[in-house]
């Protein structure tokens, strides 16, 4: 991500100028992958940068630094894919309904309070800002756009950009945004200020001390909310697990999260006391153990968080997979409990108190990697659904691993949505390959009875069969549509 700014004159009198930060009229430059988020058109001239009044994107930045580059849950369940940009202005409208917010138990509030601590346009309603948002996601920033132009914008103006996201390490986001910050005081001196103008500066220049204070406990707060992050404290402490967390040497911001704070970002904010012993006992009965070089060697820590459509990517890493190991040969089924035994991956079940939580994959530097299965998650209820887990989880311990090459996943309602509906796709195509699939079904028509007998050939639930053969496009919507209710009548 760059960030360019620079001062520019104000083409309106004094007196028609804002109250506060009036003296700040400058020209702010947004880019991020080599998209210039900020390219606007006005009266028939093209800019790559918007001008404005800067002190109140100054302030907004200093004042949100916390929950800007380290909060990642939204104030609502959100089930989509979408980045944050899209899911918030949709959660918006649908919240602004009271009678839906009675029902979910989500709040416009919330909501709107969460929009303003990641949404530029949040700084100042009347400014011609793009429509761009920043969140924490594990151990990256998402950084999401929406063609969206700006409400007040004058006649003939617009952004030129399409909606967008992109997914960058810590360390190239929150360093433009520092730099930039403290450009503000060592630059203002340029400006003629009035008294409570230069009042306005020692004020921004104490808030950036405060930062500067923050230690990497402090930062990690923002990322869970806080009746879990106070529990998770004492526990992480009585486990004896130390904070791993890694702050950045020149700007307050963690570029590495703490495993226990990252297994946490995924459960859900009423888990019990006694569930989170459980999930801090083993991580710290992992720790110190290590990784067969079979499975670091099928490891890629470059895959990062989705950023197309999630189930493709899952679709093609299963697919390296299978085609890299030769599978699925002469077998009737792909064997997920002897491929994880091969790799040295333990698999642990257990009876949590909650069934929100799937299943755990831990893993990376200084960890054994183990797979746990929650046997209280109606996931898991058969054999079929916890091979199904076990290859969901798979996934994680393959591919999400952060910059810090480890993975302390949870899976469950409460995990961002994109990287379960990846990991979802990755075990569907794993456990039913496209050449496994068409073998067990035959070559006669695909009836209820078909697939039924297929699914217990392949060890999966016939409704995810169902499903995965209308992904591939072996079925139709109709065919589809009949087996669901085939599979209904027969539960």
């Amino acid at each position: 991500m760059e960030i360019a700014v620079r001062w520019a004159e104000d083409p309106e009198p004094a007196e028609r100028r804002p109250a506060v930060g009036g003296w700040s009229m400058g020209e702010l430059r947004l880019t991020v992958n080599h998209h210039v988020l900020s390219r606007n058109e006005y009266a028939g001239a093209s800019s790559e940068g918007v001008k404005w009044y800067l002190l109140p994107v100054f302030e907004w930045i200093a004042d949100k630094w916390v929950h800007l580059l380290h909060e990642e849950r939204f104030a609502w369940r959100e089930n989509s894919s979408a980045p944050a940009a899209t899911a918030t202005l949709l959660a918006l409208r649908r919240l602004i309904d009271a009678d839906y917010g009675l029902l979910t138990g989500e709040s416009y509030s919330s909501a709107r309070a969460w929009w303003s601590r990641h949404s530029l346009r949040s700084a100042d309603s009347s400014a011609l800002y793009p429509d761009v948002f920043f969140r924490r996601l594990r151990d990256e920033i998402e950084i999401s756009w929406t063609s969206r132009q700006p409400e007040y914008a004058p006649d003939g103006f617009r952004f030129e950009l399409m909606p967008g996201v992109a997914m960058l390490p810590v360390a190239q986001v929150a360093g433009p945004l520092w730099e930039m910050l403290n450009w503000v005081g060592v630059n203002a001196g340029e400006r003629k200020l009035a008294d409570e103008d230069r009042q306005s500066i020692a004020r921004l220049e104490e808030r950036l001390s405060e930062l500067k204070r923050l230690s990497a406990f402090s930062l990690e707060a923002a990322y869970l909310p806080a009746r879990l992050f106070s529990e998770l404290s004492t526990l992480r402490k009585r486990a004896h697990l130390p904070d791993e967390s890694i702050r950045l040497k020149y700007a307050p911001a963690l570029a590495i999260l703490d495993e226990a704070v990252l297994m946490f970002g995924g459960v859900s904010p009423d888990i019990g006391r006694a569930d989170m012993e459980t999930l801090l006992g083993l991580l710290s009965s992992k720790a110190g153990g290590s990784e067969s070089p079979a499975f670091q060697e099928l490891v890629d820590d470059t895959v990062g968080a989705p950023t197309g459509v999630p189930y493709e990517e899952g679709y093609e890493a299963a697919e390296q997979l299978l085609e890299e190991y030769a599978l699925p040969g002469d077998s009737d089924f792909i064997d997920i409990r002897a491929l994880l035994a091969k790799w040295n991956v333990e698999i642990v079940e257990r009876m949590l108190r909650t069934s929100t939580i799937r299943g755990i994959a831990i893993a990376g530097s200084g960890y054994a990697p183990t797979i746990l299965v929650n046997n209280t998650s109606d996931y898991n209820a058969n054999e079929a659904g916890k091979r199904f887990t076990l290859a969901h989880e798979l996934f994680h311990l393959l591919y999400d691993r952060g910059f810090a090459r480890r993975v302390t996943h949870v899976s469950g309602s409460w995990a961002p949505p994109s990287v379960e509906k990846r990991a979802n796709a990755f075990a569907a195509m794993l456990l039913m390959p496209r050449s496994l699939v068409r073998r067990s079904l035959g070559a006669g028509m695909v009836d209820a009875n078909t697939v039924a007998s297929a699914a217990g050939t392949l060890q999966v639930g016939i409704s995810a069969l169902v499903e995965h053969l209308y992904n591939i496009s072996m079925i139709d919507e109709t065919t589809r549509d009949s087996l669901r209710q085939a599979v209904t009548k027969t539960v």
